[in-house]
């Protein structure tokens, strides 16, 4: 039996919305590997993304017709409901309530000041440690696009516990976890106009040029060829064949 381990602040699961789902498992498939698992559930079938016997993430059909096709981050909290008050008190908006999900966890779903919606949830069982090595087919990294980056690092820091350092050319703000002296969870940035608030999640590749046209040749649709971060890797972001926006992520050398 092993103790129940939980990580405040870290990043614990990404989950699809889609309009069909037996279609964005033929593409995660091909592009990350990925092999999937159906469970049942009161509100319908949740599919389970597998890398070897590592659940990755979630995949669920869309609601309604007028919520597009997304990747959620979910960042475990101590108190779902405590911080659901807190989201409303520094000027957030709760999507969903906080509500169980029997026998596994409580969640909710929220969007910060500026309209950018960022999951949260408490697991039964604990989050598990995060891994020591990211390969290809693993979630690696968020970004948060705001329209007021000082807000944003209040909010967070309030919300999910977060502190925050400038990065290297006032790029970007980069959050850790309470506690964590080492661990990077996640970088916040300005989303210049037209561009509106939004999270973004990363999947590590082993080829970036490789993995473009593997997800083009699929269906999908790269928006950002090759952005370099000097000394980290090189990026790539890319929208799949119902619109979910998602980067890719090719470590550096080393």
């Amino acid at each position: 039996m092993t103790d129940k381990q939980w990580t405040p602040g870290r990043v614990v699961w990404r989950e699809l919305m889609t309009k069909d789902v037996d279609k964005a498992k033929g593409y995660y498939g091909e592009l990350f590997g990925w092999t999937f698992q159906d469970m049942p559930m009161p509100e319908g079938t949740y599919t389970i993304a597998k890398l070897g016997e590592t659940m990755v993430g979630g995949m669920m059909q869309l609601p309604a017709d007028d919520v597009p096709p997304n990747w959620m981050s979910y960042v475990s909290v101590e108190d779902v409901d405590a911080a659901a008050k807190t989201v409303k008190a520094e000027g957030g908006t709760m999507i969903v309530e906080p509500k169980d999900v029997p026998g596994m966890m409580r969640f909710a779903v929220l969007s910060d000041p500026s309209g950018a919606v960022i999951g949260m949830l408490r697991s039964n069982d604990g989050d598990g440690a995060p891994p020591d090595n990211l390969g290809p087919g693993m979630f690696c990294w968020e970004t948060a696009m705001t329209k007021d980056v000082k807000k944003a690092k209040v909010f967070y820091g309030k919300v999910l516990g977060w502190t925050t350092e400038q990065g290297p050319g006032d790029v970007a703000v980069f959050a850790r976890a309470a506690g964590s002296e080492t661990r990077q969870v996640a970088d916040i940035q300005e989303a210049k106009a037209p561009m509106p608030a939004f999270w973004l999640t990363y999947v590590v590749v082993e080829k970036l040029e490789a993995a473009r046209e593997r997800a083009e040749k699929l269906g999908g649709k790269i928006l950002e060829k090759n952005i370099e971060v000097p000394g980290v890797g090189n990026i790539a972001l890319l929208r799949d064949p119902a619109g979910a926006m998602l980067g890719l992520f090719q470590p550096a050398p080393g």
